[in-house]
């Protein structure tokens, strides 16, 4: 499948599942002459920057190279280098989509406790041959931390005794940061509330679909 592909497409929707499938489906690497030409396109077409972060919808002229390299939790994203400065490129933005006011704030609560998860691998390190108990097949060398109660359902739950919770958008990591007091109490209520675990890559798309509800008692 050629970028074109994704070009020609006409919702959100389809373009979002095209793109995740192309980066799938690809090596890492610079994209040849001809795909970084109907990236550009894509990108003047449908990109969406945040709000808080306008600079980064580049021009066709200014988006010298373009790249797929490695993401978090082993998935892949687009680079896009402009000038001296290499920006990643999500693929929900970059099909036309935006970011509700919920998504900041579970991304900023996200990023969070990513302490807490590195910790995890810390006191558990991955066995790929140990058995995946979604899948019951090798966890592999590509198994992620899963959250056995759903993340969504842990800041849930958390947000019914938390209202109108700030948070910033930081320009140095261009990432969302929740702000004190919350920061703190999401933080404690994740370490006593989450159960991570190692899952395999697919039993792990498997769990996220299997759980439709879960209660914190």
């Amino acid at each position: 499948m050629s970028l074109l592909d994704v070009i020609n497409t006409k919702t959100i929707g389809s373009r979002n599942k095209k793109l995740s499938s192309y980066l799938k489906n690809n090596e890492l690497g610079n994209l040849n002459k001809e795909e970084t030409h109907y990236f550009k396109i894509l990108f003047e077409t449908h990109y969406t920057p945040d709000i808080e972060s306008p600079e980064t919808k580049f021009t066709y002229d200014q988006i010298k190279n373009v790249s797929i390299t490695s993401a978090k939790y082993n998935n892949k994203c687009f680079e896009i280098y402009v000038d001296d400065t290499v920006s990643s490129c999500s693929i929900k933005r970059l099909s036309g989509s935006k970011r509700t006011e919920s998504d900041n704030l579970n991304r900023a609560l996200r990023l969070a406790i990513e302490k807490q998860i590195k910790e995890f691998k810390c006191r558990n390190p991955l066995n790929v041959n140990d058995t995946c108990p979604v899948d019951n097949n090798k966890l592999g060398p590509d198994a992620e931390v899963d959250h056995e109660i759903p993340f969504k359902v842990l800041a849930t739950n958390w947000k019914k005794t938390n209202k109108d919770v700030k948070y910033n958008y930081d320009l140095d990591i261009k990432d969302y940061i929740i702000m004190e007091p919350w920061r703190t109490s999401w933080y404690n209520f994740h370490k006593i509330n989450a159960k991570l675990r190692w899952l395999s890559k697919k039993g792990n798309r498997y769990a996220h679909r299997l759980y439709k509800e879960y209660i914190i008692l």
